[in-house]
């Protein structure tokens, strides 16, 4: 075969792998996108929780378990549960 002869088959091949690549990068964007809006869903929700439970501390006068629980996640949970929040 000479340079100057058109291998189809070769070609269709390089376009394929090339149609591939794009597709994983565009699969990967897509992905990238749906997960940060997951993220700022969940985080939106997180701070909600938080908000209406300080919200609820404050009006009974809880001040020293709202302190806790800015440094203590775990007893900022165990509130959120006591509250069912």
């Amino acid at each position: 075969m000479s340079i100057y002869e058109f291998d189809e088959e070769r070609e269709m091949r390089l376009i394929r792998a090339d149609e591939r690549e794009l597709g994983r990068e565009e699969g990967l964007e897509l992905g990238r996108e749906e997960g940060l809006e997951l993220g700022r869903k969940e985080g939106r929700l997180k701070v909600e929780r938080i908000l209406m439970l300080n919200k609820i501390l404050l009006s009974g006068n809880r001040i020293d378990d709202l302190k806790r629980a800015v440094d203590d996640e775990a007893y900022l949970k165990a509130l959120c549960e006591e509250y069912s929040i």
